[in-house]
């Protein structure tokens, strides 16, 4: 369930160097995530539709592997939902996922308002990270591949030295 988008201009996609647009949405257990109050923390969203969902856990994967105890980063999966049959219960979806839970939360945009918001690609993970004080420090459109994972690794890490 999506609880709310804030943003500004929102006809054009949030850029690196904007602030990202806030949003507040549900995983599986109802648990409300706010965007804006994880400042403070580093968060990768990784944004995709279940045609992609295999995509997106490779992206979260890689990066529990490498982020998993480090409390400064976090990660999130945010499906569009609107390509899911309307006879197919809520409280299904959600049982599956506690059942078999993706690497990272996965947060669930029922009616694709974030995805909207953030003009995201329909056919490969949209994957933004946010900096500490809310704004965009990367952004691609991609399939998992090696050399993008490292350029976002050395963006984390160099995010992580800095001081605010």
């Amino acid at each position: 369930m999506l609880i709310g988008v804030t943003s500004l201009a929102e006809d054009k996609p949030p850029k690196i160097g904007d602030v990202a647009p806030n949003f507040t949405l549900q995983d599986a257990e109802e648990k409300e995530h706010n965007l804006k109050k994880m400042r403070g923390k580093l968060v990768f969203l990784i944004m995709g539709n279940r045609k992609i969902r295999k995509e997106d856990d490779k992206w979260a994967k890689a990066f529990q592997k490498d982020y998993k105890d480090n409390e400064q980063v976090i990660a999130y999966i945010i499906a569009d939902m609107r390509s899911v049959p309307g006879f197919i219960p809520k409280g299904f979806i959600r049982s599956r996922l506690k059942r078999k839970p993706p690497p990272v939360t996965f947060l669930l945009d029922w009616k694709g308002q974030v995805h909207q918001r953030y003009q995201t690609d329909k056919k490969k993970p949209n994957l933004y990270l946010i900096s500490s004080q809310g704004k965009i420090e990367f952004h691609r459109k991609a399939n998992f591949k090696p050399e993008i994972y490292a350029e976002l690794k050395k963006q984390i890490g160099t995010l992580l030295t800095e001081k605010p």
